[in-house]
């Protein structure tokens, strides 16, 4: 795990250990919500036994699981019994319900947003403005969530979680920016089976801000690499490296002994050798059909030169068909994560390129 998340972890896990032998009421289901279902189940292994949502799309299945706040006024199990948490701001009306309740601020109930933030959860608002600073540097406006990465803009003021179109970028090939977290990435590793050793590296192909990179190593890789096409997606990349203290080398060269992550600037076609470095690969959909060929094809190329096992994740695997064509991969496991594009290919290499 990275230093610069434990305060983030300590914050969280205070409050969620004091729910063990108590119902769990969580009171909004945007992103800060599912990431609080997600983090005590992975971690604590609580499971949240009630979902309030007032503001619920017409669009969610009535058999889901999903209350309205209305839920306190009957006398329903037991859930007059249960600790709250707040994953929305308060308002007056979430307020009264709560005290209606019986609820007490930091004894029953409890603000995650002030919990992580302080009263700084708004602070967003207005303060990057996208014709003053550019769609690049862009940030996001309005109230903050609970997550990793935007624990990382609070505190050392980083840039990762804003989205970026493809119709912004310079180059031809690209799809949409978007950030991929410990919520998304870990669950994945873990159905590969995945203990990284001292030997094991990943390569985030279209890297973007480096929020993947990050990812791993929390999740225990001594050594990530990247490729990067945009000049000013792969600045704030290294900038937030430089925040947060990651040793990195800006280098097309496979071995960079100090450093814990490779960072390149460049076309990811171009990236041959360098890849001999690697057995792990990651695709976030992050090509068209031409660019993510040539660099399956680089990834052959390579398990030719140095025969070992590779193993390639591909969320949203609208070219499987490219990597199963290529004659190095066999599909080992294809399943379903929380994000919208939801399918996940995994490929390990054929027992003839394994050396």
């Amino acid at each position: 795990m990275l230093k610069v998340f434990e305060e983030f972890r300590d914050k969280l896990d205070e409050v969620m250990l004091k729910a063990f032998g108590h119902r769990i009421v969580l009171w909004g289901y945007g992103y800060t919500g599912r990431f609080l279902a997600w983090y005590a189940e992975y971690y604590h292994g609580l499971t949240v036994d009630y979902i309030i949502e007032d503001n619920q799309p017409a669009s969610i299945p009535y058999e889901f699981p999903i209350f309205r706040s209305s839920l306190f006024d009957f006398d329903y199990k037991d859930v007059k019994d249960a600790v709250v948490w707040l994953a929305v701001c308060e308002n007056d009306n979430i307020l009264r319900r709560l005290s209606k309740a019986g609820l007490v601020k930091d004894k029953t109930y409890y603000n995650f947003l002030e919990l992580i933030y302080g009263n700084d959860y708004m602070n967003y608002a207005g303060k990057f403005d996208e014709e003053a600073v550019g769609v690049f540097q862009k940030r996001k406006t309005g109230c903050r969530d609970v997550q990793f990465m935007e624990w990382l803009e609070y505190r050392y003021d980083c840039n990762l979680v804003t989205a970026i179109t493809s119709a912004n970028f310079r180059a031809e090939g690209g799809h949409d920016y978007k950030i991929s977290t410990q919520k998304e990435i870990f669950p994945i590793l873990d159905r590969c089976h995945c203990i990284p050793q001292e030997d094991d590296a990943i390569f985030d192909f279209g890297c973007g801000k480096g929020g993947a990179m990050i990812t791993f190593l929390d999740y225990g890789f001594k050594k990530v690499g990247g490729v990067e096409f945009e000049k000013e997606i792969y600045d704030t990349m290294i900038s937030n490296f430089n925040k947060i203290g990651i040793r990195f080398a800006e280098s097309h060269e496979m071995s960079c002994a100090k450093n814990e992550a490779v960072c390149i600037y460049g076309d990811a076609r171009e990236c041959r050798e360098v890849l001999d470095g690697y057995n792990w690969f990651y695709y976030f959909d992050p090509f068209d059909r031409n660019v993510f060929i040539q660099t399956i094809e680089n990834i052959g190329n390579s398990l030719k030169r140095r025969p070992r096992r590779v193993y390639v994740i591909n969320i949203n695997p609208t070219f499987h068909d490219e990597i199963v064509d290529s004659g190095f991969f066999m599909l080992t496991n294809q399943f379903c994560v929380s994000t919208r594009q939801r399918v996940v290919d995994i490929f390990v290499t054929k027992k003839e390129y394994e050396g």
